[in-house]
């Protein structure tokens, strides 16, 4: 039982340390979409100053930034929607709140190792089963779930721990795979947001290639009109 239970704590440990990182990632995401939205919002009240200043009435680039103003709007009201239904703060918040009750049970369960290490004494059936289902009750009771990459990166911060090494005290996860798992874990909460800034950008970099000047004049106009009669 003493070695069951010893399990236990590094499963409670592994599980509480992936729901961490989890927090972290999704209070990331929220303060990028937090930062993006504004500047996107800021930018989209910018736009027509620009145009008023830089672009003459009729001409290319008053068409491009006209149409760019008008899709860069319906992008950020669409943005806006997805990040408020991912309710990313809440979970965050439910995930990291799960993490300490975690924390806490893990820290019974080495007491309870200690106990009867100094006791001499095995770890009795009866607390190998309570404190497992009261294992499994604190993991359900939070509604969300964190990522494999979570339980990655966890093992990649802690793969020379005892736990995670091999039989020569080698780590188990060599140091590229633990450098890849670190690089995949930022990348998983900066990829939209890159995705994004990308598209924006390349949109208003487009405009420094549209003909400012190809505005049709009233003279072309008039002359226009007269071969036509």
């Amino acid at each position: 039982m003493y070695d069951y239970l010893n399990g236990l704590r590094t499963d409670v440990w592994r599980t509480s340390g992936a729901r961490y990182n989890a927090a972290r990632r999704l209070r990331r995401r929220e303060n990028l979409s937090v930062f993006s939205l504004a500047l996107f919002s800021a930018m989209s009240g910018a736009l027509p100053f620009f145009q008023k200043v830089y672009a003459q009435p009729g001409s290319s680039l008053d068409n491009y930034l006209t149409t760019f103003a008008v899709a860069l709007g319906i992008f950020l009201l669409a943005i806006s929607l997805i990040e408020w239904g991912a309710k990313t703060g809440a979970m965050a918040e439910a995930l990291h709140k799960n993490a300490e009750q975690l924390n806490g049970l893990r820290r019974a369960i080495e007491l309870r190792l200690a106990m009867a290490a100094s006791s001499g004494t095995d770890v009795t059936q009866t607390d190998a089963v309570e404190l497992s289902e009261k294992y499994e009750q604190i993991k359900h009771s939070c509604g969300h779930n964190h990522l494999p990459i979570d339980d990655r990166l966890f093992l990649a911060s802690n793969r020379f721990a005892p736990e995670f090494v091999g039989p020569s005290n080698a780590p188990r996860l060599n140091f590229f795979t633990a450098i890849a798992n670190r690089a995949s874990w930022q990348m998983t909460s900066l990829w939209f947001f890159a995705v994004l800034w990308t598209v924006v950008l390349a949109g208003l970099f487009l405009a420094f290639f549209v003909d400012a000047s190809a505005v049709p004049s009233v003279a072309a106009k008039s002359t226009v009109a007269f071969v036509s009669v």
